[in-house]
Formats: structure tokens, C-alpha cells, sequence
């Protein structure tokens, strides 16, 4: 197969499914925060996470979750045509984790896939963070 010929083609497999996800961001941006999907909680941007600042979530880089807690939500450039904030987590001193992609919980939001950078430590223990940069 040419070089350009598989460069077209996997192009054309990528967009595709960008297009899909964009019809769920539209109907997410819709919704009211309460009793949405994992999903749409991404969509609704730092004012959902707000709401959950000093709350219990779960982490699980296993079969067994592990208690963190959402220090604060930082947001970037509020000016701009997105949404980019940063999220910190504290997990036990005790507890440590790989910076990678992991999947979180709330009680109140469900499940969502996240990448969480570990971004020191501190009083309350290991702090882990997950970057979001969402367009309007």
C-alpha cells in the first residue's frame, strides 16, 4: 500500500468517529447538570466539577477502587471560545499511582475515563491532576 493511500484512509476512519462524538457534545451542552451522563458531565465543563470541590471520588487502577478527593478546579484563560481547566486530586500518602489513564467515580456523576498526571504532594497526600480543554 502507497504512503499516501493508507494516510488517506486512516485520516478518513479518524474523522469519522470525531463526527460521532460531536453530535453527543451537542446534546450534552443541552442538558441540565442534574441526572446527566458521564459524558455530558465532560461536555459541561468546569462549572460541574465546581460543585464537587472537597468531595470523595474513586479511582480504580484495578479491580479495587482508592479513595481521592478533589482539591480545587483551575481554570485557564476564561476569555477563550473553550473550557480549559485542570482538576486536583489528593489520594492517601499511603496510596500511590502511576501517572496513566484511569477510570474515576462519584456517587453523583458516575464513571469517567481520565488521564491523571501525578503533580506532587503535600498535607493531604499524593496530588494527581487531569487536564481538560473542551470547545464550545
Amino acid at each position: 500500500m502507497e504512503r499516501r493511500t493508507f494516510v488517506i484512509a486512516t485520516g478518513g476512519m479518524l474523522g469519522s468517529g470525531g463526527l460521532c462524538g460531536a453530535a453527543e457534545l451537542v446534546k450534552a451542552k443541552t442538558a441540565p447538570l442534574a441526572g446527566i451522563g458521564v459524558s455530558q458531565v465532560a461536555a459541561a465543563g468546569s462549572a460541574a466539577y465546581l460543585a464537587l470541590v472537597q468531595e470523595r471520588f474513586n479511582v480504580y487502577p484495578g479491580g479495587r477502587g482508592i479513595g481521592m478527593t478533589l482539591l480545587s478546579v483551575k481554570r485557564s484563560f476564561p476569555a477563550a471560545r473553550g473550557d480549559q481547566f485542570s482538576l486536583t486530586f489528593a489520594v492517601a500518602a499511603s496510596q500511590s499511582l502511576a501517572s496513566g489513564v484511569y477510570e474515576i467515580e462519584h456517587a453523583d456523576i458516575g464513571k469517567q475515563t481520565v488521564y491523571l498526571q501525578l503533580a506532587g504532594n503535600g498535607p493531604e497526600g499524593n496530588y494527581y491532576r487531569a487536564d481538560f480543554n473542551l470547545l464550545n
